[in-house]
Protein backbone atom coordinates (compact mmCIF):
# COMPACT_ATOMS: atom_id res chain seq x y z
CA UNK A 1 0.00 0.00 0.00
CA UNK A 2 1.37 3.80 -0.87
CA UNK A 3 1.61 5.91 2.04
CA UNK A 4 -0.23 9.26 1.17
CA UNK A 5 1.51 11.84 2.80
CA UNK A 6 4.72 11.63 0.89
CA UNK A 7 6.84 9.37 2.90
CA UNK A 8 8.07 6.29 0.94
CA UNK A 9 5.82 3.63 -0.08
CA UNK A 10 5.56 0.61 2.51
CA UNK A 11 3.97 -1.78 -0.26
CA UNK A 12 7.39 -3.74 -0.43
CA UNK A 13 7.36 -4.33 3.02
CA UNK A 14 7.03 -8.11 4.37
CA UNK A 15 4.01 -8.73 6.47
CA UNK A 16 5.80 -9.88 9.61
CA UNK A 17 8.03 -6.04 9.22
CA UNK A 18 4.34 -4.21 8.94
CA UNK A 19 2.60 -5.83 12.22
CA UNK A 20 5.84 -5.26 13.73
CA UNK A 21 5.85 -1.82 12.53
CA UNK A 22 2.76 -1.16 13.74
CA UNK A 23 3.56 -2.36 17.36
CA UNK A 24 6.35 -0.17 17.70
CA UNK A 25 4.53 3.03 16.18
CA UNK A 26 1.62 2.55 19.14
CA UNK A 27 4.34 1.69 21.47
CA UNK A 28 6.40 4.62 20.89
CA UNK A 29 3.51 6.77 20.84
CA UNK A 30 1.97 5.62 24.27
CA UNK A 31 5.89 5.81 26.02
CA UNK A 32 6.55 9.18 24.31
CA UNK A 33 2.57 11.20 24.64
CA UNK A 34 2.54 14.38 26.87
CA UNK A 35 0.53 12.83 29.43
CA UNK A 36 2.36 9.48 30.37
CA UNK A 37 2.76 11.12 33.17
CA UNK A 38 -0.37 11.81 34.03
CA UNK A 39 -2.02 8.66 33.16
CA UNK A 40 0.60 5.79 34.12
CA UNK A 41 -1.51 3.45 31.96
CA UNK A 42 -0.02 4.59 28.57
CA UNK A 43 3.62 3.94 29.81
CA UNK A 44 2.50 0.60 30.96
CA UNK A 45 1.26 -0.28 27.85
CA UNK A 46 3.81 1.23 25.57
CA UNK A 47 6.38 -0.95 27.99
CA UNK A 48 4.42 -4.14 27.40
CA UNK A 49 4.09 -3.28 23.71
CA UNK A 50 8.16 -2.53 23.28
CA UNK A 51 9.12 -5.82 25.49
CA UNK A 52 6.94 -7.49 23.15
CA UNK A 53 9.29 -6.66 20.37
CA UNK A 54 11.95 -7.15 22.27
CA UNK A 55 11.40 -11.07 22.83
CA UNK A 56 10.50 -11.51 19.75
CA UNK A 57 6.62 -12.10 20.72
CA UNK A 58 4.88 -10.57 17.81
CA UNK A 59 1.98 -12.85 16.78
CA UNK A 60 0.02 -13.64 13.34
CA UNK A 61 -3.65 -13.87 13.88
CA UNK A 62 -5.64 -15.26 11.03
CA UNK A 63 -6.40 -12.18 8.69
CA UNK A 64 -9.92 -11.05 9.35
CA UNK A 65 -11.66 -8.48 7.30
CA UNK A 66 -14.88 -5.77 7.96
CA UNK A 67 -16.06 -3.80 5.69
CA UNK A 68 -14.88 -0.48 7.73
CA UNK A 69 -11.48 -1.47 6.55
CA UNK A 70 -12.41 0.03 3.00
CA UNK A 71 -12.30 3.30 5.17
CA UNK A 72 -8.74 3.49 5.43
CA UNK A 73 -8.39 4.31 2.03
CA UNK A 74 -9.67 7.80 2.74
CA UNK A 75 -6.63 7.92 5.80
CA UNK A 76 -3.68 10.30 5.34
CA UNK A 77 -1.07 10.61 7.53
CA UNK A 78 -1.13 14.07 7.90
CA UNK A 79 -1.93 15.50 10.82
CA UNK A 80 1.71 17.35 11.72
CA UNK A 81 2.17 15.02 14.98
CA UNK A 82 4.86 12.70 13.81
CA UNK A 83 4.15 9.92 16.64
CA UNK A 84 0.37 9.82 15.26
CA UNK A 85 1.16 9.84 11.78
CA UNK A 86 3.89 7.02 12.38
CA UNK A 87 0.64 5.27 13.75
CA UNK A 88 -1.22 6.08 10.79
CA UNK A 89 1.17 5.29 8.30
CA UNK A 90 1.44 1.72 10.19
CA UNK A 91 -2.15 1.27 10.66
CA UNK A 92 -3.42 1.71 6.65
CA UNK A 93 -0.16 0.11 5.40
CA UNK A 94 -0.82 -3.23 7.61
CA UNK A 95 -4.67 -3.05 7.67
CA UNK A 96 -5.38 -5.60 4.61
CA UNK A 97 -3.45 -8.13 6.67
CA UNK A 98 -4.51 -7.30 10.27
CA UNK A 99 -7.51 -9.82 12.36
CA UNK A 100 -10.43 -6.98 12.63
CA UNK A 101 -13.24 -7.89 14.94
CA UNK A 102 -16.59 -6.17 16.93
CA UNK A 103 -17.71 -6.81 19.76
CA UNK A 104 -19.99 -9.58 20.05
CA UNK A 105 -23.05 -7.58 21.75
CA UNK A 106 -22.62 -4.37 19.41
CA UNK A 107 -22.92 -7.26 16.55
CA UNK A 108 -25.71 -9.05 17.25
CA UNK A 109 -27.61 -5.44 18.28
CA UNK A 110 -26.65 -2.02 16.30
CA UNK A 111 -27.96 -1.69 13.00
CA UNK A 112 -26.21 -2.91 9.74
CA UNK A 113 -25.16 0.80 8.82
CA UNK A 114 -23.36 0.97 11.84
CA UNK A 115 -21.70 -2.50 11.54
CA UNK A 116 -20.54 -1.74 8.05
CA UNK A 117 -18.73 1.05 9.48
CA UNK A 118 -17.46 0.21 12.49
CA UNK A 119 -14.23 -2.12 13.66
CA UNK A 120 -11.03 -2.29 15.32
CA UNK A 121 -8.15 -3.99 15.72
CA UNK A 122 -6.38 -5.45 18.76
CA UNK A 123 -2.55 -4.77 18.86
CA UNK A 124 -2.21 -5.86 22.46
CA UNK A 125 -4.20 -7.92 24.43
CA UNK A 126 -6.47 -11.27 24.25
CA UNK A 127 -6.00 -12.50 20.67
CA UNK A 128 -4.20 -8.96 19.53
CA UNK A 129 -0.49 -9.30 17.94
CA UNK A 130 1.03 -9.17 21.24
CA UNK A 131 -1.02 -11.28 23.93
CA UNK A 132 -1.93 -10.22 27.38
CA UNK A 133 -4.29 -10.32 29.82
CA UNK A 134 -3.24 -7.19 31.34
CA UNK A 135 -3.23 -4.72 29.30
CA UNK A 136 -5.44 -3.69 25.96
CA UNK A 137 -4.76 -1.37 23.20
CA UNK A 138 -5.77 -1.17 19.61
CA UNK A 139 -7.10 0.83 16.70
CA UNK A 140 -10.34 1.42 16.11
CA UNK A 141 -12.56 3.00 13.07
CA UNK A 142 -16.00 4.42 12.72
CA UNK A 143 -17.90 5.71 9.85
CA UNK A 144 -18.57 9.70 9.46
CA UNK A 145 -21.78 10.60 11.21
CA UNK A 146 -21.94 7.55 13.67
CA UNK A 147 -23.45 7.75 17.01
CA UNK A 148 -21.58 5.07 19.56
CA UNK A 149 -24.30 4.90 22.21
CA UNK A 150 -23.49 4.71 25.70
CA UNK A 151 -21.58 1.81 26.71
CA UNK A 152 -19.20 1.08 29.60
CA UNK A 153 -16.28 -1.86 30.66
CA UNK A 154 -14.51 -3.07 33.54
CA UNK A 155 -11.08 -2.08 32.32
CA UNK A 156 -9.34 1.62 32.87
CA UNK A 157 -9.58 3.79 29.14
CA UNK A 158 -7.76 6.25 27.58
CA UNK A 159 -8.94 7.14 23.66
CA UNK A 160 -6.81 9.04 21.56
CA UNK A 161 -8.53 10.82 18.33
CA UNK A 162 -5.71 10.14 16.01
CA UNK A 163 -8.00 11.03 12.67
CA UNK A 164 -10.97 12.99 12.26
CA UNK A 165 -13.39 14.68 14.71
CA UNK A 166 -15.21 12.89 17.15
CA UNK A 167 -16.78 14.59 20.62
CA UNK A 168 -16.96 13.14 23.74
CA UNK A 169 -19.50 12.51 26.69
CA UNK A 170 -18.78 11.14 30.29
CA UNK A 171 -21.81 9.64 32.28
CA UNK A 172 -24.64 12.38 31.81
CA UNK A 173 -22.22 14.93 31.37
CA UNK A 174 -21.45 17.75 28.10
CA UNK A 175 -20.19 16.49 24.99
CA UNK A 176 -17.14 18.18 24.65
CA UNK A 177 -14.91 18.21 20.99
CA UNK A 178 -11.91 16.94 20.56
CA UNK A 179 -9.04 17.75 19.21
CA UNK A 180 -6.03 15.36 17.45
CA UNK A 181 -3.51 13.98 19.84
CA UNK A 182 -5.92 14.71 23.17
CA UNK A 183 -6.07 12.09 25.83
CA UNK A 184 -10.11 11.10 26.82
CA UNK A 185 -10.11 8.81 29.98
CA UNK A 186 -12.04 6.85 31.38
CA UNK A 187 -12.31 5.42 34.74
CA UNK A 188 -13.42 1.65 35.28
CA UNK A 189 -17.66 1.33 34.43
CA UNK A 190 -18.25 5.06 33.78
CA UNK A 191 -20.26 5.49 31.44
CA UNK A 192 -19.49 7.00 28.08
CA UNK A 193 -20.23 7.76 24.57
CA UNK A 194 -19.10 8.92 21.19
CA UNK A 195 -20.20 11.02 18.26
CA UNK A 196 -18.13 11.50 15.04
CA UNK A 197 -17.90 14.06 12.45
CA UNK A 198 -18.31 14.09 8.60
CA UNK A 199 -14.91 12.36 8.43
CA UNK A 200 -13.29 8.57 8.95
CA UNK A 201 -12.90 8.46 12.24
CA UNK A 202 -9.43 6.85 13.95
CA UNK A 203 -9.48 6.32 17.71
CA UNK A 204 -6.46 4.85 19.42
CA UNK A 205 -7.52 2.97 22.66
CA UNK A 206 -5.74 1.93 25.90
CA UNK A 207 -7.08 -1.05 28.33
CA UNK A 208 -5.77 -1.98 31.88
CA UNK A 209 -6.85 -4.21 34.39
CA UNK A 210 -9.70 -6.75 33.72
CA UNK A 211 -9.16 -6.66 29.71
CA UNK A 212 -10.45 -9.90 29.62
CA UNK A 213 -14.04 -8.79 29.57
CA UNK A 214 -15.62 -6.91 26.55
CA UNK A 215 -17.71 -3.75 26.22
CA UNK A 216 -21.53 -3.68 27.31
CA UNK A 217 -24.09 -1.15 25.57
CA UNK A 218 -25.50 0.63 28.78
CA UNK A 219 -29.39 0.60 28.56
CA UNK A 220 -31.36 3.79 27.83
CA UNK A 221 -33.48 4.83 30.47
CA UNK A 222 -37.31 5.57 29.63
Amino acid sequence: MVVRDGAEDLGEASEPDLRRDLVSALSDFYVGHPDSERLPMLGEVGRLLAEALEDDAVVVPEPRGLPVARLLEGVAAGTGQPGIDRVLRAFTAAGPILHWVQTAEYAATLSQHFLDNYGYVRVIGPGGLVESDVAGAGLGVWGAGLHYPRHEHPAEETYHLLHGSSSFQRGTGPWVDRAVGESVHHDPWEHHAQRFGDATCVLSWAWTGDVSVNARLVPVES
